[in-house]
């Protein structure tokens, strides 16, 4: 049995476990069922993409600095690093991600490093998928609005 140590404040999510645990279930659970139709059932394929478009986000929210002409964008990973990451097995690493570049969802840089494929600057995912990504969306607000009044 798991004692809590009294030095350590209570948090909303102590307090109220059973209303976050539901609304983080029902939105994992919907998620889950889009992401198996994106990726055929390929539970691997999907941790490999979304493994790929954390870097990218992070890329697009941040940008190139001001002025710095020597900035190299990290969006994009070797296959070591992403199998690293995702502790899926190197060989299994390296057939889901032909089979995503086949897709037209990931391509390989001049750097043999892969990233998510885009067209005109917007990510082929978002529009080839654009349906799941907006019940996405609409997911995570629902998940938000559920949470905000424990927060």
């Amino acid at each position: 049995m798991i004692t809590k140590d009294p030095s350590i404040p209570e948090t909303p999510v102590d307090r109220h476990y059973v209303e976050f645990q539901h609304h983080a279930i029902e939105f994992l659970v919907a998620q889950l069922i889009d992401f198996r139709k994106v990726f055929e059932g390929d539970l691997d394929e999907s941790l490999i993409f979304l493994t790929l478009a954390r870097y990218h986000l992070r890329e697009e929210r941040i940008g190139a600095p001001d002025n710095d002409l020597e900035y190299l964008p990290v969006h994009s990973l070797p296959q070591a690093r992403i199998s690293e990451i995702t502790e899926i097995p190197r060989e299994t690493t390296r057939r889901k991600l032909l089979a995503l570049e086949k897709r037209g969802l990931i391509e390989k840089d001049a750097q043999d490093r892969w990233r998510i494929a885009t067209r005109d600057g917007v990510p082929v995912i978002r529009t080839e998928y654009a349906d799941y990504w907006r019940r996405e969306m609409q997911r995570l607000l629902k998940l938000i609005r559920a949470l905000k009044p424990y927060v």
